[in-house]
């Protein structure tokens, strides 16, 4: 409508222009007659007409890039005058006033916005810390002030006068990655968890790493774990002690007479009771022994050799596992492997991850003796920055009250389990960086997953 009304407007002008300029011609084919005053007020008309709308046209233009330019300068203060002679450019200049208003109000509710949430920022307990490719420091909470000991950095080198191996972490850590550093905050040594995360905007990349003090919760689930294996081994020694405590107390009884210190004449020691004593003996030898093979197993628990790393295909470990179990499981139980994409590779220790591999397929098998249709799936697949490889049964699954345990050294359900398959696994894994994990619900399977980071 203010276009229209500015249309009409130059229309008006220019027509008038064109009728003075008809007129002009007019006087100059007369100008014998003596009409030199009239040719001159002619020319003047002509000369203001023109004068007038080019500076109409400025004046339009002059606003138009006085208003562009504040908003290009972020600046909403510039008003301009609505009591014009011309209507159409008061309401022009309403419109861009009323525009200038709402611009001023979203930047007032942006800064709210950016204050609060920088509040929240601040508050929460967690250190944050984000950069963008040039190391330029846009966010610096509070907790990171405490972790990194440096009050408001502008660049991530000032880091490296201060902490070179916490600079290193922040500098190298990957997306989705985790990393435990141990650092004194306060005159205590802390347990910080380091995390990053990258967002990207346009062309610009920031990186946000996080750091959680996490020292309270590991003490805790250390000390729980503690718990759960001095009452795993206090169970198996007692079971161990107890049997032969008992013996040595019967075998002394047969040298001794009830009631008195006196031994038993050689002469009451006949056959039958040297075979109960020799059959003691043997069941406190078998126990002990039963015992030395309980220690070894915690020794090979405790003194695992580091990974031997190399690259190595999932599929050919696949392949060479499912060639090992199949000649030893019956009929009603099928291997089932898959790898996607085929060419997926992980580093890592290739005899030490066949071994976890075959612990858990041994499970598997075991929780399928009493299926018909029993159905082993091992399957590989990239996922969050990370190789999942996978092993599925459908077999009885693990009830609720135990699954929490089932990683804890010598703990099992087994009759003649040994109970440090599961818990031997998880060191490994643990060795590689990576984690193992379970899902299972009684009578629907298990599902075992192993993560290993890119």
């Amino acid at each position: 409508m203010l276009l229209n009304k500015f249309f009409i407007n130059v229309l008006i002008r220019v027509t008038f222009i064109v009728l003075t300029s008809v007129a002009l011609g007019i006087v100059l084919q007369h100008l014998n007659h003596g009409y030199f005053y009239t040719l001159t007020g002619v020319i003047f008309l002509i000369v203001f007409q023109t004068y007038m709308l080019v500076n109409q046209v400025n004046k339009t233009n002059a606003d138009l890039e006085k208003f562009f330019s504040s908003v290009q300068d972020h600046d909403s203060s510039v008003r301009f005058s609505e009591n014009t002679k011309n209507n159409s450019f008061g309401k022009l200049h309403d419109r861009m006033n009323n525009l200038n208003t709402i611009i001023q109000n979203v930047k007032i509710e942006n800064e709210r916005t950016g204050l609060f949430l920088q509040s929240v920022v601040d508050h929460v307990n967690i250190g944050l810390l984000s950069f963008d490719i040039n190391g330029q420091i846009e966010i610096y909470n509070r907790a990171a002030k405490r972790y990194l000991n440096l009050q408001q950095p502008r660049q991530l080198s000032s880091l490296k006068t201060v902490n070179e191996e916490i600079f290193k972490i922040i500098n190298t850590i990957k997306p989705g990655q985790e990393i435990l550093h141990k650092m004194i905050i306060d005159n205590l040594l802390q347990s910080i968890l380091v995390k990053a995360i990258e967002l990207k905007f346009e062309s610009n990349v920031i990186k946000l790493v996080s750091f959680q003090d996490i020292t309270n919760e590991l003490d805790k689930k250390e000390l729980d774990s503690w718990q759960r294996l001095i009452r795993v081994l206090t169970h198996e020694i007692m079971n161990s002690i107890s049997p032969i405590t008992s013996l040595t107390t019967v075998i002394s009884g047969y040298f001794k007479k009830k009631d008195d210190e006196n031994l038993v004449p050689l002469e009451n020691i006949d056959n039958q009771i040297i075979s109960k004593i020799l059959s003691g003996l043997n069941t406190i030898e078998e126990t002990g022994k039963g015992l030395l093979d309980f220690v070894d197993k915690y020794r090979s628990l405790t003194s695992l050799p580091k990974p031997n790393l190399s690259k190595f295909a999932v599929e050919s470990l696949f392949r060479k596992c499912k060639l090992l179990m199949e000649s030893n499981i019956s009929n009603n139980i099928k291997i089932i492997a898959g790898v996607y994409p085929e060419d997926i590779a992980i580093v890592a220790d290739y005899a030490q991850v066949e071994q976890i591999l075959i612990n858990l397929i041994k499970n598997a098998i075991e929780a399928l003796s009493n299926k018909k249709n029993g159905t082993i799936h091992l399957k590989a697949f990239y996922a969050d920055e990370a190789v999942l490889i996978q092993v599925e049964d459908n077999g009885t699954g693990i009830s609720g009250d135990i699954i929490e345990d089932i990683f804890v050294p010598f703990y099992t359900t087994k009759e003649n389990g040994s109970g440090i398959g599961l818990s031997l696994s998880k060191q490994i894994m643990q060795n590689h960086a990576g984690t193992i994990s379970v899902n299972s619900a009684p009578d629907k399977g298990s599902k075992f997953t192993l993560k290993f980071q890119l």
